[in-house]
């Protein structure tokens, strides 16, 4: 699935769960959408140029500091725009 896909999917589980009738049926449709979630993130996510996904960065043998590109994460969100 593309992440076009994968966002209607998760906006479709969510409008199901806000209108669901008891606790199960909304639980059920919100760990679903939990479960396309992170298959957004996994798909959208890229190491980041910086520090490449280590997170921090070597300023000497002694010290390290955080990335602040990435804010310590290792990785960024990429966001796809429609031209």
């Amino acid at each position: 699935m593309s992440i076009k896909e994968l966002k209607v999917n998760y906006k479709k589980l969510l409008n199901k769960a806000d209108k669901a009738n008891g606790r199960k049926e909304t639980i059920s449709y919100l760990n679903k959408a939990a479960k396309i979630k992170s298959k957004i993130h996994l798909k959208t996510k890229t190491n980041c140029i910086k520090c490449n996904g280590v997170g921090y960065l070597r300023t000497s043998l002694e010290e390290a500091s955080t990335c602040l590109h990435c804010y310590g994460k290792g990785f960024l969100i990429v966001e796809i725009q429609k031209f």
